[in-house]
């Protein structure tokens, strides 16, 4: 992943959870004048799924175990994006091992 700044999307298989990581740039909207007055000029969206069973013929069944918002000071890189959702989303520390970025869109 680039060091630019995030504006799109990832999507990564999380080996230790078994569960998909999908974090999406935010646009903006969702942060409050608090949050702002703060110093946050930036966020990510991030989601957790697990598949249902995934021996199918049709669709692909998700179950969404979490989601939440990880806010910024200063616009931030696809990579910083992909670690900060993870702590928050698995409460532990980064661990590159045990992520696979499947997809990675960018703006």
């Amino acid at each position: 992943m680039e060091n630019d700044t995030f504006g799109g999307a990832i999507l990564a298989w999380i080996k230790s959870a078994k569960a998909f990581l999908k974090v999406q740039a935010g646009t903006g909207d969702n942060l409050l004048e608090e949050d702002i007055r703060e110093g946050f000029t930036d966020y990510c969206l991030w989601s957790t799924f697990r598949p249902e069973c995934i021996d199918t013929d049709g669709e692909l069944d998700m179950e969404c175990l979490d989601s939440g918002m990880v806010l910024f000071r200063e616009n931030c890189t696809p990579g910083e994006a992909l670690e900060s959702s993870y702590r928050q989303a698995f409460g532990k520390d980064f661990d590159g091992n045990d992520v696979v970025v499947l997809i990675e869109e960018r703006d």
